[in-house]
């Protein structure tokens, strides 16, 4: 095998997948590359891969996790070449992440999806972009909280959720999927397994909610965790005003939904609540912590890159501040008791 040395990536329409070694980029600019080559909407571009190439995908997830070396990704470059893949390994800042990103270009793209893992960190969180095009933003803002925080991997779907009609593609809710897969891979290998996944939302579209809402933070099964409510507050204590709610099916008057919501029911946020996610399912069944992260126009769009920084560091921080002291699951009941000191605390008003 030949090693191919670049200071930046390149994509290139050779049909042979290769072990790149990428210097000198980071990981923003190389999510952002990643990025412009997403299948676009209604493009008839993402190919929906067989049970086959879904078993051999989770063997090459798999190999991915467990790779400490260059000699480990060296051996992972044949599965990976007959899934028109590339293994790669990429310095960037002092740390180095191995990773999976297509071959191919163009209409040959068949829109699986791009995969980072960091080495040596010790953390087993995950971030996820499931609509990298549909959730405008949202790759650059998992790209900076992956860097930002000790987040072990980071994954960023390969397609427009519309790809090929309405929901064709759409990682949140397929289970015969690439981005899936890799999903079950890495929470299945991981210890106190977290993930994060980064949305968007226009709130003119909710006409239900209260005004003025930057966020909706939600666990995914109707409770609010600690990690739920670590990022929820961080958000809330942002310089700036910025506001953030959680969806959760606790009473109106409980001490958790007071300390999110104030006096809003936290089912009036039940559109953005993730409960049908599939990775939310899978990750919970297992134990595992999962965090729906909606952001409004306000966070992704309007406030320009300032606003993009500020909501990445926060999800960043929030993310290192959970990995610091992973809860065990039964220890979510004493939630009610950390909260009710919280309940009084100011929150701005909407």
């Amino acid at each position: 095998m030949t090693f191919m040395f670049w200071s930046a990536i390149t994509f290139s329409a050779s049909a042979k997948a290769e072990l790149i070694f990428i210097n000198d980029q980071s990981v923003e600019s190389h999510v952002a590359q990643l990025r412009a080559q997403v299948i676009p909407r209604d493009s008839q571009g993402y190919r929906v891969p067989s049970a086959q190439e879904r078993a051999d995908f989770r063997n090459l997830a798999d190999g991915l996790w467990n790779a400490g070396s260059t000699s480990d990704l060296n051996m992972l470059v044949p599965l990976a070449q007959s899934l028109d893949y590339d293994v790669l390994s990429l310095n960037s800042a002092g740390s180095t992440y191995f990773g999976l990103q297509e071959s191919n270009t163009g209409a040959d793209r068949k829109g699986w999806g791009s995969f980072l893992l960091r080495q040596g960190g010790s953390s087993s969180a995950l971030l996820q972009v499931a609509h990298p095009l549909f959730d405008t933003n949202t790759p650059s803002i998992a790209a900076q909280a992956f860097v930002g925080s000790d987040a072990r991997g980071l994954l960023i779907a390969g397609a427009h959720r519309n790809a090929n009609g309405q929901g064709t593609a759409d990682v949140a809710h397929l289970t015969e999927s690439v981005f899936q897969e890799v999903h079950q891979s890495f929470v299945e290998n991981a210890t106190d397994p977290s993930v994060w996944q980064i949305h968007g939302f226009n709130i003119d579209l909710h006409p239900e909610f209260p005004a003025g809402i930057d966020a909706v933070i939600s666990s995914g099964t109707g409770s609010v965790t600690e990690f739920v409510l670590g990022l929820d507050q961080r958000i809330d204590d942002l310089a700036g005003g910025w506001t953030s709610h959680t969806y959760n099916t606790l009473e109106i008057n409980d001490a958790l939904n007071i300390a999110t919501n104030e006096n809003v029911a936290g089912s009036v946020f039940s559109s953005l609540a993730g409960t049908t996610n599939i990775q939310q399912q899978h990750t919970t069944s297992l134990g595992g912590q999962f965090v729906h992260i909606e952001l409004e126009q306000s966070f992704r769009i309007d406030g320009g890159e300032f606003s993009r920084q500020l909501i990445s560091q926060t999800i960043a921080d929030a993310i290192s501040s959970a990995a610091a002291s992973v809860p065990e699951p039964s220890g979510l009941v004493v939630l009610g008791f950390f909260t009710g000191c919280l309940s009084a605390r100011r929150r701005r008003s909407l």
